[in-house]
């Protein structure tokens, strides 16, 4: 609690004259994904301004420098003071009080201490964070949070954030925080039965976006590939909605599979946490009914007598990951030369 201000004294400002108005808190949001990295200047009320996004490099030593070559850029751009922090959010299995990446399986990373190696580049204030935690606090604050009651500071909903991209993971947003520690959400790690060998894989091996797109490309004529791939040489999710809507019997298979198993891991999440919202997120979101809809009728029927929770759609988008890190660059970043970001 600080302390009270003593009264002023004859040398200070006359009450008639104001001081400058302070700068709203703005902070640059680096969202590092495992196939594009994105870049924006997030504000206090949660806008996003000049976003743009670059591919990932695998490396870890130019993906820093790209970063620091990109925050720059930005900074310039927009006019920012030199003390605008920073908020670079990355996948996969983060112990945030040392900054370090213990585990980040779709980017190849083990042990990387990626906030030291920003440290040494970034002179601004920083702030290390998980993608999907940082997205959900986002969207409980700015996006489909909103929809509901909030409360804590800054004010936020409690939801289930999913974004379906390169892997999957799930944060769990209630009272304002986070739920859980550093290995908590990581359920794209966890071994499911692949529905049409019986195998037991990853949960992102059939239900994340690429792995939607990649195993309906194996379908398809090699003549056709080039339907099925993103600007980042991936094979899209969309096209397998896109066809499923229109009635293609193989598209249907592989989305509804995908969709099942995926259910399977949400309702466990519900059962031990109650029904909160599932926030959708990724390119996936954008599927409207028959993403949102056969989603939510998967889980209601695995639920019992636990009443099922609402589905829907990211409202922030594929740049929620973005607009969080800026969240955690207004709220948690501390000096490059004096410290480190603290752990929510």
């Amino acid at each position: 609690m600080s302390s009270p201000r003593p009264a002023p004294s004859p040398h200070e400002t006359a009450p008639h004259e104001t001081a400058p108005a302070a700068h709203p808190p703005r902070a640059i949001g680096v969202d590092v994904g495992g196939t594009r990295t994105k870049f924006g200047v997030v504000s206090g009320a949660g806008s996003l301004a000049i976003p743009h996004s670059l591919r990932t490099p695998r490396d870890p030593v130019e993906l820093c420098e790209m970063i620091t070559a990109e925050t720059a850029a930005l900074r310039d751009r927009a006019g920012l003071a030199p003390e605008v922090p920073v908020g670079v959010v990355v996948p996969g299995v983060l112990d945030e009080s040392r900054e370090l990446v213990e585990l980040a399986v779709n980017l190849g990373w083990e042990d990387l201490p990626l906030g030291a190696m920003l440290r040494e580049r970034i002179s601004a204030p920083l702030a290390i964070g998980h993608d999907v935690r940082a997205g959900g606090m986002a969207e409980a604050a700015w996006g489909a949070g909103t929809l509901y009651e909030q409360r804590g500071d800054p004010p936020v909903g409690d939801l289930i954030f999913v974004p379906l991209g390169t892997g999957i993971a799930a944060a769990v947003v209630r009272d304002g925080r986070v739920v859980g520690d550093r290995y908590t959400g990581e359920i794209g790690q966890v071994r499911v039965q692949e529905p049409f060998t019986g195998e037991q894989v990853r949960l992102e091996e059939v239900a994340s976006a690429s792995a939607i797109g990649r195993r309906y490309a194996d379908l398809l004529d090699p003549s056709e590939h080039v339907l099925a791939l993103t600007d980042g040489g991936r094979p899209a999710a969309r096209i397998v909605v896109d066809r499923a809507r229109e009635g293609d019997p193989d598209a249907e298979k592989i989305l509804f599979s995908a969709l099942d198993t995926l259910a399977q891991a949400l309702a466990t999440i519900v059962s031990g946490v109650g029904s909160l919202p599932i926030v959708i997120g990724g390119g996936l979101a954008e599927g409207g009914p028959i993403v949102l809809d056969t989603l939510r009728e998967a889980i209601a029927s695995r639920l019992g007598v636990v009443p099922p929770p609402p589905v829907l759609p990211s409202s922030l988008g594929m740049w929620a990951g973005c607009q969080g890190a800026g969240l955690l660059g207004m709220t948690r970043s501390s000096p490059s030369s004096s410290g480190r970001s603290q752990a929510p």
